[in-house]
């Protein structure tokens, strides 16, 4: 019964490891099993197993494995089955049909933001990520709504290593941070400029359950389309749409 659930175990590890493999294109068996820190030969028929009932995909050039199909469904299943996802989604393509701009959901983890949810700007120009990707939070508007209700002393000890940067205009100071996690306690309207994706600005919502903010919710604008109005128009879809979001969770 141990080795059964240590099996079970392992083969959660493996899916959890490629959902948030980010921009590669998956993992070797060797990688995989040096990431779990597991015998080559423990990992192996588990990830054949996975790969011949389609919960991971091999390819074949690169030796890789990523995510499969079955996996895509039982994700979709669990969404469209989620009242809170299901309407959060509807609420995000309402945003999007108003102001024409990228709408996201996220949620922290650990130091970083993972998307959790996108609906696309209709616009040819748009901001690029994927829903499972991780970015640092300390760069984007959803990382500092997600912090927003955390010390100065909570952001030090969660940022020990210390904050990174993904463009030169990214915060780097903890106190920086915290000044800026203060003002979207005070307004509940968190600001990134270039700080994730040159050329790219957002703004950002958090969105709370038992007084803490679990989700927040994004809208990521190209800086040549934006404007004061814009952006007003954009932080007042935003605050409808978090008093929308907290009814229902």
């Amino acid at each position: 019964m141990a080795q059964q659930h240590r099996s079970t175990q392992r083969a959660l590890d493996i899916l959890s490891l490629l959902a948030l493999c980010g921009d590669t294109k998956g993992y070797t068996l060797t990688e995989i099993a040096t990431a779990l820190d597991v015998p080559k030969s423990s990992v192996s028929p588990i990830i054949h197993t996975l790969e011949a009932n389609h919960y991971l995909k091999y390819s074949s050039p690169e030796a890789k494995y990523s995510i499969g199909r079955k996996a895509f469904e039982v994700g979709s299943a669990y969404v469209k089955n989620d009242i809170f996802y299901s309407q959060a989604i509807s609420i995000m393509q309402s945003i999007v049909d108003a102001c024409s701009e990228t709408c996201h959901m996220g949620e922290l983890q650990g130091i970083n933001v993972q998307y959790l949810m996108k609906v696309e700007s209709p616009e040819p120009i748009s901001m690029f990520s994927a829903v499972g990707k991780q970015i640092p939070a300390n760069c984007t508007a959803l990382g500092k709504a997600l912090l927003c209700e955390h010390t100065l002393d909570e952001i030090k000890a969660l940022f020990k290593d210390g904050l990174p940067k993904m463009t030169e205009y990214s915060v780097a100071d903890a106190e920086q941070l915290y000044q800026q996690t203060k003002m979207v306690r005070k307004t509940q309207i968190a600001r990134e400029k270039e700080e994730n994706y040159q050329f790219i600005q957002c703004l950002a919502t958090p969105i709370y359950k038992n007084e803490k903010p679990i989700f927040a919710m994004s809208v990521s604008v190209p800086t040549f389309r934006y404007t004061e109005e814009k952006g007003q128009q954009i932080e007042k879809l935003l605050l409808e749409a978090k008093k929308n979001l907290e009814l229902i969770l």
